[in-house]
């Protein structure tokens, strides 16, 4: 159902022409891997359009590509599924599942999948780090762990009876919202790699901070009323509300002039990068790498609103106690067979 979303965002918006062949060659894929079985989940598959969103964060990219990213994205989508509240998973059992995932980033050849989930991991794991320096694998695998562990830890604080901070929600948030390895796809479809030096580079670090904070409150913006109405109130918007005591009208405005803060900064720190690399040292090649990232995240985040106008992953029909998603992912991988 499409959605009224207006963000105020100072990047233009582009989606790759190859979307919808890409769409039909991901479908065949979540089908040979078992991720979608019935009628059901392919419904539900299909209207949350991973491939559109995947067109729009990686613009130029297209055939095996864009195929890696949208099945990377699918991936992180169907890991998030399987763990939301309404599985009823402890903490415990939570991080036992996560383990199984976990196992797939060992960089072990001789690691064999367990579970229909991990195979998919471990596919897409394969693919992404296949060409890549052992540096960069090592720091796209660190973002899926992230990712991974950080259920158990959302699981925990929910338990509790403590609010979150602001500000150690956006710490976690940071981990859990997955555009960590998002960004990974931008090098990864555009055939370049950062350097573990240039990502040391303070402007760069607070750059890719801001990058993350914006993408994650698009979503918990539009995610908002979907995440109540299933009991889960791991959301910006909704942190807000019971950390300052806003209305929800309220809560929505202060999310959205965070977004314009994060993005004036976003842009004030950009102008200033070239020269910043020059003064930490970096040398041409991982200057213009930098700065290709810099552009393939102002490309990203451009194009992210208008999947969100049209997506039906955040409709709010599957109430507390109904899983999103019916089949279980995590079933041993013989099954599947």
């Amino acid at each position: 159902m499409p959605r009224a979303v207006n963000f105020a965002l100072p990047f233009e918006s582009a989606c790759s022409p190859d979307r919808d062949a890409a769409r039909l060659r991901n479908l065949t894929w979540a089908r040979r891997l078992g991720l979608v079985t019935n009628a059901v989940d392919e419904q539900r598959y299909l209207a949350w359009d991973i491939a559109d969103l995947t067109a729009r964060w990686l613009p130029c990219a297209s055939g095996a590509e864009l195929d890696l990213g949208i099945d990377a994205i699918v991936v992180g989508t169907l890991i998030d599924d399987q763990f939301d509240g309404a599985r009823a998973l402890s903490p415990d059992q939570l991080s036992e599942c996560c383990d199984m995932l976990l196992d797939v980033l060992r960089f072990d050849e001789r690691y064999s999948p367990s579970c229909v989930l991990a195979a998919a991991l471990a596919d897409v794991w394969e693919r992404q780090r296949r060409g890549a320096s052992r540096e960069w694998a090592e720091r796209a695998a660190l973002h899926w762990r992230w990712f991974i562990e950080a259920f158990p830890k959302e699981a925990r604080w929910r338990q509790g009876t403590a609010l979150l901070s602001l500000d150690s929600y956006l710490t976690l948030r940071r981990e859990s919202g997955l555009v960590s390895m998002m960004v990974d796809l931008i090098e990864k479809a555009n055939g370049f790699e950062t350097t573990a030096r240039a990502r040391q580079v303070p402007s760069v670090q607070r750059l890719l901070v801001v990058a993350f904070d914006i993408v994650d409150t698009m979503n918990d913006v539009c995610s908002a009323d979907k995440e109540l109405s299933r009991g889960d109130v791991h959301n910006l918007v909704l942190v807000l509300q019971a950390e300052q005591g806003l209305s929800r009208e309220a809560a929505l405005a202060e999310a959205h002039d965070c977004m314009r803060r994060w993005c004036d900064e976003y842009v004030r720190i950009a102008a200033r990068l070239p020269e910043d690399c020059v003064q930490q040292g970096l040398s041409s090649e991982e200057t213009d790498a930098v700065l290709r990232l810099v552009r393939g995240i102002e490309a990203a985040i451009g194009g992210h609103p208008d999947w969100y106008r049209s997506t039906g992953r955040y409709d709010t029909r599957f109430p507390l106690g109904e899983a999103a998603y019916t089949e279980d992912l995590m079933r041993p991988l013989a099954r599947a067979r």
